[in-house]
């Protein structure tokens, strides 16, 4: 899973402007080298050991469950923050879902929040990185199924965590946020509720990236097997501009479809990736996301803030990894 490890120097380089060399930054170079793949492989199997870690599963028990899910995420951010000398804080963002067509009833619900604060007091900006830690099988209200979920989305929450684990004992100027929400799979409430959040409190988020179906490398309609490989997603009209018929001209005038933010971010995101990861290609997939498919980057960008979602390049559909761990490492 090492190719995904290009997400890394984007915290770091993206407050940079106007960069001209090729030059690795050794600082980023042994970042990327910590990185683990051992580490996320035992993260996955982890998740996958808690049976069902559906929105609606069981809070009470301390193996199974989303309750215990949870706690385990938020445990494990906490030894790594023990690293940070006090700068990483770890909370649970929680909140209450009302009932809706799939939630049958009023839900509290936590995601998990490391926020690892910036050293310098006049840099305002946040990062974000993200996975969502619950999961489903076909039903999406059966929430007593087994629901391994290895790599929808263990895979992207791993990643979440080894990144904290990785950059938690090193200081950046602007705060990094090192997330893994719930309720995905019901309709994105987890991270509709950080985006609101983040909307209301004037946070001065600069970048959300989100990690969603990151591990397999087999394609179930070519059978190709790729692992050098990854898709970053991003949106060309703002969410924003849905219904400003003035925004929309201007963009249309100027021919800047194509130049939003998020876009800009991709391809930044490219660059710095295949500089720092050998073989690495990022495709650039000028979309918001999949067709007719979301994540959880899409209430931020309907919040105004610029994100963008990696993907594995092939998806397997007949497992979905969904009940397989060997697909994910």
């Amino acid at each position: 899973m090492k190719y995904l490890l290009f997400i890394i120097p984007t915290f770091i380089i993206i407050q940079a402007s106007g960069q001209t060399t090729i030059k690795q930054d050794a600082g980023i170079k042994q970042m990327v080298d910590e990185v683990s793949s051992k580490n996320i492989e035992a993260t996955i199997r982890k998740l996958v050991s808690f049976k069902s870690r559906h929105t609606l599963s069981d809070t009470t028990s301390k193996t199974e469950g989303s309750g215990a899910t949870r706690n385990w995420i938020k445990a494990e951010m906490e030894k790594y923050a023990a690293a940070s000398g006090g700068r990483m804080k770890v909370q649970f963002d929680t909140f209450t879902q009302p009932k809706g067509s799939r939630i049958d009833k009023p839900v509290h619900l936590k995601n998990v929040l490391a926020v690892l604060k910036g050293t310098d007091p006049k840099d305002t900006r946040v990062y974000i990185v993200s996975g969502h830690y619950d999961s489903r099988v076909t039903d999406v209200m059966n929430a007593n199924a087994i629901e391994p979920g290895a790599n929808d989305d263990a895979s992207g929450t791993a990643i979440s965590m080894e990144l904290a684990r990785v950059m938690a004992k090193r200081s950046f100027p602007a705060t990094i946020i090192f997330m893994s929400v719930v309720g995905e799979e019901q309709g994105l409430y987890g991270s509709t509720n950080v985006a609101k959040r983040a909307k209301a409190e004037n946070w001065n988020v600069d970048a959300m990236l989100n990690n969603d179906i990151v591990g397999n490398t087999h394609g179930m309609e070519t059978d190709l097997k790729d692992n050098r490989s990854v898709r970053v997603f991003s949106e060309g009209v703002p969410s924003i501009a849905a219904g400003n018929e003035k925004l929309i001209a201007n963009l249309i005038a100027l021919g800047g479809e194509n130049d939003s933010p998020s876009r800009e971010l991709a391809r930044y995101t490219k660059e710095i990736a295949e500089r720092y990861v050998d073989q690495l290609d990022v495709k650039l997939v000028y979309r918001r996301d999949r067709y007719l498919r979301g994540g959880d980057h899409v209430p931020f960008e309907l919040q105004g803030f610029t994100a963008v979602r990696f993907t594995e390049m092939n998806e397997d559909l007949t497992v979905s990894t969904r009940i397989s761990v060997q697909k994910t490492v």
